[in-house]
């Protein structure tokens, strides 16, 4: 796969091109944005403009020297201070195609000679090392000075064949610099990520239901109109798709909210991914340098679209909608343990009384839980005063990116965890006379490569090959037939 920029880059493209997928300037782009960077000169001579005839921060009002390289130079050497770990080349790629994607939308008055640079880094693969902390989210400024040295030249990256651009004047330093495309990048790749967690977790859910001969009617179609959250009918559609008309009379009238509540929960998340999903794939796809350069109104306008207040508020709004949610996994794997709820052996576990079976999922799922919820605390709420007081705020982007990875990664643990018990549950079950939907059957074929033991024994190896089946789990996609697709799960119940 290869994708020619600039284009409306999706959260998954990003991810393509992380994994290695090919990138390429459209001529007719790089012309567009050299044609720019001379109308941008010329409007520069007219007017003085921030970061190119004049210091930053609190140097705002300082004129620069004459020397326009040594300016350049010298402003990306200064904003290139990072620490802690670096990061990985899936990151380091999205955030390269970020960056260029953006810059090919004219508004920065950019070199078109950083264009080609950033081009040949992705096709060689010759990356700079970008490291964790620097970013407050208003511009992921110390990454992409760092890259701008890389560029010129100053610091090395790693491939071998990278032709560095030479230096970088101030016409082009800081419009660079402006942009958090390392942030951007992040949260795409989350967001991908995401889509593929919430795509297990409906199947997770559907292999618990079964196992608990949950009533239907509560993530029924006709459920989803009384929710009325906009992702309701979408969800409950696709939870029809994966458990099919079930096999079973529900065993209570009404379940616990680990069961009934799961509908709105898991519509309130997607709700949220979809927003943070919106936010990104608009924000990869502008120019949002600070000043950015209007050629037909022979403007250079100073701004403030840097501080990435919206970025930040979808991310604490995904992490919350997940603190809210995961808890009723948690109690899933409570209730699918409970002999009085399931009538199945006691922690799932019939070989000899009193033993332990699944029990300690529960507190794995637990120990995962609480990651989530430690993510879950909004850092939209924080500022920090910068430069002399000049800068006084900073939304934190990147922060909530990074809480909202972790959270993920509990996520995972947590759905993991359900799929290992639910499984377990479905196998004891089907043992006896109830049987499955033909779509149920098909999903607990997914989990096939779980052991079938039944005796205590080491559960670890479980948990990760489960961990490994998600992706599995998450593009289980079986389209109903006609007749099924029109029928309700309230009435369809096969003899």
């Amino acid at each position: 796969m290869a994708y020619t920029l600039p284009m409306q880059l999706t959260v998954h493209e990003i991810a393509d091109i992380a994994d290695g997928a090919e990138v390429r300037v459209s001529a007719r782009a790089r012309a567009e944005i050299a044609r720019h960077h001379e109308t941008a000169n010329a409007i520069a001579e007219s007017q003085p403009v921030y970061g190119r005839s004049t210091g930053v921060g609190a140097n705002r009002l300082t004129a620069t020297g004459a020397d326009p390289v040594a300016h350049g130079m010298n402003l990306l050497r200064s904003h290139a201070v990072d620490a802690g770990p670096a990061l990985g080349t899936a990151i380091t790629r999205a955030m390269l195609a970020v960056r260029l994607n953006q810059l090919l939308h004219p508004g920065s008055g950019i070199d078109p000679s950083l264009i080609d640079g950033l081009e040949r880094m992705l096709a060689t693969d010759s990356l700079p090392e970008v490291r964790q902390y620097g970013g407050i989210g208003t511009a992921d400024l110390p990454a992409l000075a760092g890259v701008a040295l890389a560029l010129a030249g100053e610091r090395p990256t790693s491939g071998p064949s990278f032709e560095p651009i030479g230096p970088i004047r101030s016409d082009s330093a800081l419009p660079f610099m402006s942009s958090s495309a390392l942030t951007l990048a992040g949260a795409a790749l989350v967001t991908a990520r995401l889509e593929q967690l919430i795509g297990a977790g409906l199947s997770a859910f559907a292999l618990s239901a079964g196992a608990a001969q949950a009533n239907p009617s509560a993530f029924s179609r006709e459920a989803a109109l009384a929710i009325a959250i906009p992702t309701a009918e979408q969800n409950a559609t696709r939870l029809a798709t994966l458990i099919g008309p079930p096999d079973w009379t529900p065993a209570r009238i009404q379940d616990p909210f680990a069961f009934r509540g799961f509908l709105p929960a898991i519509s309130m998340f997607t709700c949220a991914t979809a927003r943070l999903r919106e936010a990104v794939e608009t924000l990869v796809s502008r120019s949002k340098e600070n000043p950015r350069f209007f050629a037909d109104e022979g403007l250079a306008v100073h701004h403030g679209a840097f501080l990435e207040t919206w970025l930040a508020h979808e991310l604490d709004s995904v992490a919350l909608a997940l603190a809210q949610t995961a808890p009723l996994g948690l109690a899933r794997l409570r209730f699918l343990n409970d002999d009085t709820f399931t009538g199945l052996p006691r922690f799932l576990a019939p070989a000899l009384a009193g033993t332990s079976g699944t029990m300690i999922v529960e507190y794995l799922a637990a120990s995962a839980l609480g990651e989530i919820h430690a993510g879950a605390a909004p850092v939209s709420n924080h500022g920090a005063v910068l430069s002399c007081g000049v800068e006084e705020d900073a939304t934190f982007a990147s922060t909530a990116l990074d809480k909202l990875r972790r959270s993920l990664d509990g996520l995972e643990i947590m759905l993991a965890s359900e799929i290992v018990v639910a499984v377990r549950a479905l196998r004891l079950r089907a043992r006896g006379d109830d049987g499955l939907s033909e779509e149920l059957g098909q999903l607990l074929e997914l989990g096939a490569r779980l052991p079938a033991e039944f005796a205590d024994r080491d559960l670890r190896g479980d948990i990760e090959i489960a961990r490994e089946l998600l992706p599995a789990f998450a593009a289980h996609r079986r389209l109903p037939s006609a007749g099924a697709a029109a029928a309700s799960p309230l009435a369809a119940r096969r003899g």
